[in-house]
């Protein structure tokens, strides 16, 4: 059986039991798709049809109910239960689904291909697209297509059913082993208190698709914003706020600057951070308005994608934001302190990150995605395959105030995962060129958001 939806930016499918838009390429794709065939929906799929039945197609709508009168040949009303005996009849036709999500769960055992047309604008809606199990996983997305009667851009996209990827569940074994080792109750600096462990390492396969948690959403534009903050050498946290980025704001601000003796430094100044120990290792910092000099000897990320390109089984491919001289002149030291990258016998690269200091809520996700994406742009412009993200972990931690929203994560169903997509022009940029607009996350429908305090 094979399921097709279109769905919003927002996730949405339906509203007042009609479709939301008209968009005629999606209509044509859906008719190449149907026509000739079987398609099963819910009786309030079968009301909101604006032309029913479907013309040269057998409509099968799911009802306890019905009805007495008379419909043509070819539109059978029959029970969940009976479904099966129905389907038996057309054993060389399709079976396609379309409806809601209570529908759609009963049925998603029996499916094996979803199809989706991705519409990539917010639409008002009250119908919101079911959730797809991480056992499927994204095979297919077309190019961009685009539509003047919604004055939007939209893919198609298709999802294959297979062996369930296992990023969020990775994740969440190290949460629910840290949350479970309760004498591990510790003070830290920001008297916020932790459950902690102590060197533990995790791994994902970055292959198929790149490890964005599922069981709540991760900005991730968010966090590429902020890696492309890292490539650029850029110091001042102001320049990610303008993209409505604020995770350095705290750290940055007057009162926290004060605090860790930087009072000679404006707002918003991170110092000697990631950026400029990723750029600019062993150069004296002075501000985030200075100038300084890149593609020095001394430009780690410029020495990675050399020893990359020209001697790739380098056991020497190593990215450090550790600098004990510029400790003082930053507002944290770094956390996730060193990269190493592998390349293997088949041009697969893999990243082997080191994190000191690690918040599994917060930070985690994040550093999961940063560091694949990381991989990715690498393994691009050096005509490679991404292949396998590890970190290892010194003290590993949950905040005592994010302990509930965990639990709540922990609850959630595992989800299908996107693919990450690099523009070509991305083998040709600069990385301080590099931007948000050369990257695209396809299929990304996650659980909703789950807010936490960040501990400064």
């Amino acid at each position: 059986m094979e399921a097709c939806f279109a769905v919003s930016k927002n996730f949405g499918i339906g509203v007042n039991n009609k479709i939301p838009w008209h968009i005629p390429e999606d209509l044509e794709f859906f008719k190449r798709l149907t026509l000739n065939n079987v398609i099963i929906m819910g009786k309030n799929t079968w009301r909101s049809l604006p032309k029913r039945p479907l013309s040269n197609r057998i409509n099968i709508i799911i009802t306890n109910t019905i009805p007495t009168e008379q419909y043509p040949t070819n539109v059978i009303f029959t029970s969940l239960e009976n479904l099966q005996n129905h389907l038996s009849i057309f054993p060389h036709l399709k079976h396609i689904f379309i409806g809601g999500a209570h529908l759609f769960h009963s049925l998603q055992q029996y499916i094996h291909t979803i199809h989706i047309t991705y519409i990539d604008s917010v639409v008002e809606c009250d119908v919101f697209l079911p959730k797809i199990s991480n056992h499927f996983f994204l095979s297919e997305f077309s190019t961009n297509y685009y539509s003047e009667s919604l004055k939007c851009n939209f893919r198609f996209l298709k999802f294959l059913k297979s062996s369930p990827i296992l990023h969020d569940e990775t994740y969440l074994d190290l949460a629910n082993k840290i949350i479970h080792t309760k004498s591990n109750i510790r003070i830290d600096r920001t008297n916020t208190g932790t459950l902690s462990l102590f060197g533990d390492q995790i791994q994902f396969d970055i292959s198929k698709s790149v490890p964005v948690l599922t069981t709540k959403r991760i900005p991730w534009k968010s966090c590429i914003e902020e890696l492309l903050w890292f490539l650029r050498g850029d110091t001042n946290a102001q320049n990610l706020k303008n993209k409505n980025v604020n995770i350095w704001n705290g750290n940055s601000s007057r009162s926290f600057l004060d605090n860790v003796g930087l009072n000679h430094l404006k707002e918003g100044d991170c110092g000697a951070n990631y950026s400029f120990q990723w750029r600019f290792f062993g150069q004296t910092y002075q501000n985030s308005e200075s100038s300084y000099e890149m593609y020095t000897s001394d430009d780690q990320i410029n020495n990675v994608y050399n020893l990359l390109l020209n001697d790739p089984y380098s056991r020497r491919i190593f990215l450090s934001a550790w600098n004990p001289s510029d400790l003082s002149k930053t507002v944290l030291p770094p956390c996730h302190v060193s990269a190493q990258f592998y390349v293997d016998h088949e041009n697969g690269l893999s990243c082997h990150m080191y994190q000191r200091s690690c918040d599994v809520f917060l930070g985690l996700p994040w550093n999961i995605l940063s560091y694949s994406i990381l991989t990715y742009i690498l393994a691009k412009k050096c005509n490679m395959s991404p292949k396998k993200l590890i970190i290892s972990f010194g003290d590993v931690h949950i905040y005592s105030n994010h302990i509930d929203q965990m639990k709540t994560q922990l609850s959630r169903n595992h989800l299908a995962y996107p693919v990450l997509e690099l523009n070509d022009s991305i083998i040709d940029t600069n990385f301080e060129d590099l931007t948000i607009d050369q990257f695209d996350l396809v299929g990304y429908f996650p659980h909703p958001s789950i807010k936490g305090v960040m501990s400064v």
